[in-house]
């Protein structure tokens, strides 16, 4: 059976929450020309990422994610929507695939991402701890989920 598609896509708005990530899960910033490459950019471009900051290949990991959020080459939406399981079938096919197993699970599952809509308006919110457990308790949030969503909104 097909897997529906995402009615939330990440965009160039995203961008520090991609990033903020992919740090949590110890993304090596050094593997971003084949994740790139993965994401449907072409060499061309990720050729002149490199030539423009080389040496830093963080600040090359943003720009790339850059041109991948903006689609910036027409290849990008051939490998797949500009959504969370995109950027982690990306890692999988790298060396990296616990990173992207993860992220499929908890950023990709469909109560993060509508949480991740609300980021903004729910770092504002404590929730109390029976609040939290009642959400638990009626199947609306995983341990997982839980954990990692607490961790971002507090960033």
């Amino acid at each position: 059976m097909a897997s529906k598609p995402s009615h939330f896509p990440l965009d160039i708005s995203k961008l520090k929450f991609v990033l903020q990530v992919l740090k949590h899960y110890k993304f090596p910033d050094a593997r971003w020309f084949e994740f790139g490459l993965n994401l449907g950019l072409l060499h061309p471009t990720l050729e002149a990422i490199e030539s423009a900051h080389r040496g830093n290949p963080s600040r090359c990991l943003m720009e790339c994610l850059t041109k991948w959020l903006t689609k910036a080459d027409d290849n990008v939406t051939t490998v797949g929507p500009i959504i969370w399981k995109t950027l982690a079938n990306a890692l999988r096919e790298m060396d990296v695939k616990s990173i992207g197993i993860d992220i499929c699970k908890t950023m990709a599952d469909p109560v993060s991402e509508i949480l991740q809509c609300y980021i903004g308006r729910l770092a504002q919110v404590v929730l109390t701890e029976e609040s939290v457990d009642l959400l638990h308790t009626e199947g609306l949030i995983f341990k997982d989920t839980l954990a990692e969503e607490s961790y971002f909104l507090q960033q």
